[in-house]
């Protein structure tokens, strides 16, 4: 699934008010209950940006129903919203795309994005009290309502469609796909499109589509974060922590981490934990570092389900508990956290925290070691030798063993007398 469909959809939100001249609430009430669309859709508005008192999204969308029941494409867009997000009705990307369907009938350009993000993809079934159908993707479809919109100028077509190209396996992407891709972006976050800045900001920090240019990589992302990209101020705190584009600045780097942490960025709040736990720009606090552990593991962060992994196998802020380790450190071995690879399959081979299966700590071994680790690689190579876990192959032993010395394992560069 690609990663920007969730924020198409949140921006989307900003462009479905109907100018009506404004009026009280009670007489718009009057006219929405006579069934007068343009007032239904309204008090739907109101409703749903608390301009009638408080927020109250079961109301907006009882409104929205009705102004769409009538036909009206905004308000059909806004229930598709709705129930994409699950406020104020069931959440069910079907019934969104349903909606999205309706409204792009009658033109209205985001709901047609929303329809060709969907139709990249697809969408499984649903199950529950009302199972819904899969919708199957149909690529060429979605491509040609980017191209649609993009020809018409509706800049956020040009962002998905620059992720489009992106999205293309490498083995199959060529040159001219990057360039395009690179181009899109260019010309939407040009035009203010937040994402695109990110996007762009990606492209020229990994020479993506143009040559690497970290100083521009820098300029994006601070237009993007000045826009209120969360993910683009998490980058930037890493920039200041490592040097990238700016000169290194570790209080501005810790500052931008705590803003993204806050706004729910999971590895932000996992460097959060770091600060705390080491006392860095803050009073030092285990508890409070594992609390920001704890909220980014929630949110499936490897990186923190593998520290506090380590917290329970060690003891540290907790009473030690193997298994908890044992089921952590899986969790974070399954997101691609190699540490966590390498210590599954430690678990797996000594039967630490669950039951021994040497096959399994062969099957972890190779994917840290997949991944460049030498202590994997290591232990990879003496499975071969012993035959633990596999079949005995001594070539592929000495392949892993020579891996291992080349990356700086002390152990394997004595085996092989380096």
């Amino acid at each position: 699934m690609l990663r920007f469909i969730l924020s198409v959809f949140i921006l989307m939100l900003s462009l479905t008010c109907l100018a009506v001249k404004k009026e009280s609430l009670e007489r718009l009430r009057v006219r929405a209950r006579a069934g007068n669309v343009r007032a239904e859709l309204e008090l739907g508005n109101r409703y749903f940006y608390g301009d009638a008192g408080q927020v109250n999204y079961t109301l907006a969308a009882r409104w929205y129903r009705r102004a769409a029941l009538q036909g009206n494409p905004v308000a059909q867009f806004n229930m598709g919203v709705c129930h994409e997000l699950g406020l104020g009705v069931d959440k069910s990307r079907f019934h969104a795309f349903q909606w999205y369907t309706k409204a792009g009938a009658a033109g209205v350009k985001p709901a047609l994005l929303n329809m060709a993000i969907v139709y990249m993809n697809g969408l499984p079934a649903e199950e529950g009290d009302e199972p819904t159908p899969p919708v199957y993707p149909d690529r060429e479809k979605a491509f040609q309502l980017l191209e649609t919109l993009r020809r018409d100028g509706f800049v956020p077509a040009s962002r998905v469609l620059a992720n489009w190209y992106l999205s293309i396996n490498a083995d199959a992407r060529m040159d001219s796909d990057l360039k395009t891709a690179f181009e899109l972006a260019t010309y939407a976050a040009e035009q203010g499109d937040t994402e695109a800045m990110r996007i762009l900001a990606d492209c020229y920090h990994g020479g993506v589509g143009c040559e690497p240019d970290e100083t521009k990589m820098f300029e994006w992302l601070n237009r993007a974060a000045e826009r209120g990209d969360i993910e683009a101020v998490a980058k930037l705190a890493y920039c200041y922590e490592y040097g990238n584009g700016c000169r290194p600045d570790g209080k501005q780097a810790y500052q931008f981490y705590e803003q993204a942490a806050r706004a729910g960025m999971p590895m932000a709040m996992a460097r959060m934990g770091d600060y705390y736990c080491a006392g860095e720009f803050v009073e030092q606090s285990l508890r409070r570092g594992i609390e920001w552990y704890e909220l980014a593991a929630e949110k499936n962060n490897s990186y923190a389900l593998f520290k506090l992994g380590v917290f329970y196998a060690d003891g540290i802020g907790f009473e030690k508990d193997v298994q908890r380790a044992a089921k952590l450190f899986f969790q974070a071995a399954k997101l691609g956290n190699v540490h966590a690879q390498y210590n599954i399959a430690l678990y797996f081979m000594e039967g630490r925290g669950m039951p021994a299966d040497p096959s399994a700590a062969v099957f972890w071994f190779g994917q840290a070691a997949a991944a460049n680790d030498p202590r994997a690689q290591k232990q990879l190579a003496f499975c071969y030798f012993k035959g633990v876990g596999t079949a005995k192959d001594e070539g592929k032993g000495l392949e892993w063993l020579g891996r291992a010395a080349a990356n700086g394992d002390q152990e394997a560069m004595k085996w092989l007398n380096f």
